[in-house]
């Protein structure tokens, strides 16, 4: 039977620089949209070569698992991300697409923010509530939606599901690209900003008192008013 067995072949470094970055975004180690280290700092946090590093990154890339923006570095993308956004991209100019993907939301988010209330650690509860406070000072709608999506994103990894941290991952992408069609150019409104804080602030203040009902309640509020307004095209968020 010898013939029937083959020796194992040693695994290249970049091979092994590959699978390790690869099992930390799959388990959402690294979150998608966050940026990894540079070249560089991964050829010294490996102590491999620079070339390595560079075949491995080519991998992910090629893979689908990051996506090298130039000037900018390198970021991790959602795994879900490319079915889910070439249906999104098909759907979005259906009429009934927004009300069905802030009901999809609906349906993610509270339960997030009820199993992020019990699974949150303390830094990340702190994480929530310093991401609140840059909301209170924000100056523009740019940033403030920034830190919308921030936050969201937060409480996601709060939960430690990396298969739900990948799925919302994908849906704030593409939430992001329709926001910023319909509120493109939109005034300041100071009340629809004070009432998006004070949601937030009701989220992240259920998940800081470990409470799962509050948290779930919170976010179904802030999603049904974030759905009505979006609803209506001059009445900014």
């Amino acid at each position: 039977m010898e013939h029937l067995f083959k020796k194992i072949p040693q695994k290249k470094v970049s091979d092994k620089v590959f699978e390790q970055i690869k099992t930390l975004i799959i388990t959402g180690k690294i979150l998608p949209g966050q940026k990894i280290p540079p070249e560089m700092e991964l050829t010294n946090l490996f102590n491999v070569s620079r070339s390595s590093v560079r075949e491995a990154i080519l991998k992910l890339e090629c893979l689908g698992f990051v996506e090298q923006k130039r000037g900018d570095g390198t970021f991790v993308k959602s795994v879900t991300q490319a079915p889910i956004q070439d249906y999104m991209e098909e759907m979005t100019g259906e009429k009934d697409f927004l009300s069905g993907l802030m009901e999809t939301r609906n349906v993610l988010e509270t339960w997030a923010a009820a199993t992020a209330a019990v699974r949150a650690t303390t830094e990340e509860i702190q994480g929530l509530k310093e991401t609140v406070r840059e909301m209170e000072n924000h100056q523009t709608e740019k940033m403030g939606y920034e830190l919308n999506v921030k936050l969201h994103s937060q409480i996601t990894s709060a939960t430690h599901n990396p298969f739900l941290i990948h799925m919302m991952g994908s849906i704030l992408t593409c939430i992001s690209t329709i926001t910023q069609k319909v509120y493109a150019g939109h005034p300041k409104n100071p009340k629809r900003k004070q009432e998006l804080t004070q949601q937030h602030h009701c989220i992240v203040n259920a998940i800081a008192n470990r409470n799962p009902e509050d948290a779930s309640t919170a976010m179904a509020d802030h999603l049904n008013y974030t759905l009505k307004k979006a609803m209506k095209p001059h009445d900014p968020l």
